[in-house]
């Protein structure tokens, strides 16, 4: 009587073939997630620009001083598209021509600061005085010479009517470009007073064109009888390098110091980010052999 040998063929193979595939296409899926979630870069927000008023429409009865000040700090890179901008504002107010009393506050935004307005329509009564300034720094990582050109200015123009003369000492003047970078003292100090009650300049400013700023201040303003307005603004624009940073050139470390001259290697306590990502690499490698064995066990 012949004896039957059963030889395990393509079906029982098979059989325990697709829940091995099974495991390890599921073990595969979740680590190339896990990898993708930790490495995928992080898009932040885009952030509107910031725009500084202050002292406008105020100290419109007579007799009264005012004094403003806005400097304004912007950080732009442009390969990287980081931005950040640091503002100090300081409001006083007071009787005219005498020691004022002040407010300053600076705040930090992560977006830019494009466009300062500020003592405009104010200070109308007669007799006041007024001193405003505004001074803008950009500092651009990435860019080149050819992206800063001069500032256009808008100034003096309608102001200073009536009373001795000459009531203008305005540098530049004449200068009456139309949507200018920088527009102040325009349409003030009209009703007559001292000769020179409109001073008002423009320091030598540039303005860029991956960060165009505008300055509009002192427009409208002092224009009561007797008063007196004295304003200054300030755009410059730096062109800074990029940033690069060298790649080191890296050791052996799995060799002995003593042996062959390599630097051992050193305990620096590791990449936080890289000992999780270990972690859960060995976290699914073990879920998938446990899985593989319970199935050859059934089998």
């Amino acid at each position: 009587m012949s004896t039957v040998t059963n030889i395990p063929g393509p079906t029982y193979a098979m059989s325990i073939g697709r829940p091995l595939m099974r495991v390890f296409v599921l073990a595969t899926a979740m680590l190339l997630a896990i990898l993708g979630l930790t490495f995928a870069p992080s898009g932040g927000s885009a952030s509107a620009a910031e725009t500084i008023a202050q002292c406008n429409g105020v100290a419109n009865t007579g007799g009264l001083g005012l004094n403003c000040e806005v400097t304004v700090t912007n950080n732009l890179d442009v390969a990287t598209g980081v931005k950040s901008s640091t503002v100090t504002v300081t409001e006083c107010h007071a009787a005219a021509n005498t020691a004022p009393t002040c407010t300053t506050a600076t705040t930090s935004y992560d977006s830019l600061t494009t466009s300062v307005n500020q003592c405009n329509d104010a200070a109308n009564g007669g007799g006041s005085s007024v001193v405003c300034n505004v001074m803008v720094t950009n500092n651009v990582t990435g860019s080149t010479s050819t992206d800063v050109t001069d500032a256009t200015v808008n100034q003096c123009n309608g102001s200073g009517a009536e009373g001795t003369g000459p009531t203008l000492n305005c540098d530049p003047f004449p200068a009456s470009t139309t949507d200018a970078t920088i527009t102040q003292c325009n349409g003030s100090t009209n009703g007559g007073g001292a000769s020179d009650r409109v001073t008002c300049t423009v320091t030598p400013s540039t303005t860029s064109a991956l960060l165009p700023v505008s300055i509009n201040q002192c427009n409208g303003t002092a224009n009561g009888g007797g008063s007196v307005v004295t304003c200054t603004a300030s755009l410059t624009n730096n062109s800074l390098a990029s940033a690069t940073t060298p790649t080191p050139i890296a050791k052996n470390t799995l060799h002995d110091s003593k042996t062959d001259g390599f630097v051992p290697a050193t305990d620096d306590g590791g990449s936080p980010l890289l000992l999780g990502v270990g972690a859960l690499l060995l976290a699914v490698l073990t879920a998938a052999a446990i899985g593989a064995r319970r199935i050859s066990a059934r089998h």
